[in-house]
């Protein structure tokens, strides 16, 4: 075996599949490390992802293969995948695949990718003797959030976020407050600059901040406006509540994910209780609150911020099921 290939993304048992594809090329080697490859499916269909996402998905996948197994020969690639059916997105994935590859192990939430559809765009390629299998690993477990690697780039816009941020609240003129205001912001940097920033912060970081100066009076007009709608509720007598279960589109990235889905907890009437796939399971207390996430505004507001497509794009007309 020349190479081992381990196919993932971005749901699922990350860790758990890579610590499985990393097991198997080490048990497999004999005289010299087998190289392992991670292909992350890029494109269309249900588990491609946006080119952002899957740059961020090989940041982590590194950074797991790093602790599991440090200085073991890893590499992270992106594959192209298209088509209108899945035998064709499968074919496209086949076609990443390197020659001389033996054995490909798919992590086991990747639906679309499934080994039987795999095998045959394989077949119809002339490619024989390849084994492909699911990644038997168990239920997920939870763990602690993973650091990723920490950079120049992080370290300083870390430092001088917090030190800003502490300056604007004292005074910046007294040497004391600039003195403890370092002392604060390193201390803030060395414990958090790993989870800060996904990526370097760049142009594109400044973008969205700016977008979400313009996001924080849109979300707090929402608040208020939920909170005026919730208390005209409870003071009615009839306590007119239809709670419900609504799906949301989510963005594909974790940052407008997780924004998203606190935006739309803080919003009273609406909790959000899980993630599914690319959507967001919400509890609705009133008809209201159901018609105003089904409409998207919040959702698309959120991808405003992160720069990702809209996510109710791809969606049906209502943009989520009841």
């Amino acid at each position: 075996m020349t190479e081992l290939v381990g196919v993932v993304g971005d749901r699922g048992r990350l860790r758990d599949t890579v610590q499985y594809v990393l097991q198997e090329a080490r048990e497999a080697a004999q005289y010299e490390p087998i190289p392992v490859r991670f292909l992350i499916p890029v494109g269309s269909g249900h588990d491609g992802l946006p080119r952002p996402a899957a740059e961020a998905l090989a940041t982590r996948v590194e950074t797991v293969a790093d602790a599991e197994a440090p200085g073991y020969p890893v590499v992270t690639a992106f594959a192209p995948v298209s088509g209108a059916d899945a035998d064709a997105r499968a074919a496209s994935l086949v076609d990443a695949v390197p020659e001389g590859v033996a054995r490909i192990v798919l992590m086991p939430e990747l639906a679309e990718f499934d080994p039987v559809v795999v095998e045959g765009a394989l077949a119809r390629r002339a490619r024989e003797g390849v084994s492909i299998e699911r990644a038997p690993v168990g239920r997920r477990i939870v763990r602690p959030p993973l650091a990723l690697p920490r950079t120049t780039g992080k370290v300083l816009a870390t430092f001088g976020l917090s030190l800003a941020f502490y300056l604007s609240l004292g005074d910046p003129t007294s040497a004391f407050d600039v003195a403890t205001g370092v002392l604060s912001a390193g201390v803030v940097t060395a414990v958090l600059s790993r989870i800060v920033f996904e990526d370097d912060p760049s142009v594109r970081t400044l973008a969205s901040a700016l977008r979400a100066g313009l996001f924080l009076p849109y979300l707090l007009y929402a608040v208020a406006r939920a909170n005026v709608a919730m208390a005209a509720v409870v003071l009615d007598p009839r306590l007119p509540i239809d709670p419900s279960v609504v799906r949301v589109p989510a963005p594909a990235g974790r940052i407008g994910r997780a924004l998203l889905a606190n935006s739309i907890t803080l919003t009273p009437g609406t909790l959000t209780v899980d993630v599914v796939d690319d959507e967001l399971v919400v509890h609705a207390l009133t008809r209201g609150s159901s018609d105003a996430l089904e409409a998207g505004r919040l959702a698309r507001a959120v991808s405003f911020v992160v720069g990702e497509p809209t996510p109710s794009a791809d969606a049906p007309p209502d943009g989520a099921s009841r």
